[in-house]
């Protein structure tokens, strides 16, 4: 009786986790573009904001680019750290990988997603603090005020990145979910093989006795 090897020979990697994998590099490679122009432009866009706000209630609120800076750096290196482990250990066929990209991938889609509502929503909250300060400037004009200081790329180039990143994660979520990966990342046992035609499974061919001198061949003719 025998056992095959499991790991005798690497598992054919399906299509669908190459994919999957090739996806997480690219979002991890989406963000940190998306650093860089952040970090690049940040002391623009903090100057635009003063600028939109000088002379009202918001004047001096705490617009300052270092601390700004230091969050999104930080925030983004722990997320390209997090994609790139996770695309190291999905392509190795770990289930705890899977899992952990479908948790976390969907609580960053869902936080990406929750940023852009805010965006949207973001005129409804500034008409608001227009009411307390009418010395605010309206919703267009804070927006001009804001990005004055920044080429007229930076806004949709953000929010292309911003829309990438979604999609290549929620399309890992989904690769990853389907009937094709399955088998990767399930558990190989070892399987039985029958033996070989006069294979006794003992060296020599024969099964020591059970007690006395160690059973020999009888001579070759």
């Amino acid at each position: 009786m025998a056992f095959a090897d499991p790991a005798s020979g690497p598992r054919a990697r399906p299509s669908t986790v190459n994919l999957a994998v090739y996806l997480l590099y690219a979002a991890a490679g989406i963000e940190l573009i998306n650093i860089i122009i952040s970090l690049v432009y940040a002391g623009a866009l903090a100057d635009g904001a003063k600028k939109a706000v000088a002379g009202t209630s918001q004047e001096g609120a705490g617009f300052g680019a270092g601390a700004n800076g230091a969050v999104t750096l930080i925030f983004g290196i722990l997320i390209i750290v997090l994609l790139v482990l996770l695309a190291v250990f999905v392509g190795k066929g770990k289930q705890v990988a899977r899992i952990l990209t479908w948790v976390l991938g969907g609580l960053a889609a869902c936080c990406s997603l929750g940023g852009f509502a805010f965006s949207l929503a973001g005129e409804s909250l500034w008409e608001q603090a227009r009411k307390n300060d009418p010395k605010l400037p309206t919703w267009d004009k804070y927006n001009e005020l804001l990005y004055s200081e920044v080429p007229g790329w930076f806004q949709p180039v953000t929010t292309v990145l911003g829309v990438l990143l979604i999609l290549a994660i929620l399309a890992v979520i989904v690769l990853l979910a389907l009937p094709a990966s399955h088998p990767y990342f399930r558990k190989v046992e070892a399987q039985w093989e029958p033996p070989a035609p006069g294979d006794t499974g003992y060296p020599g061919g024969y099964p020591p006795p059970a007690d006395g001198p160690p059973h020999q061949p009888p001579p070759a003719p």
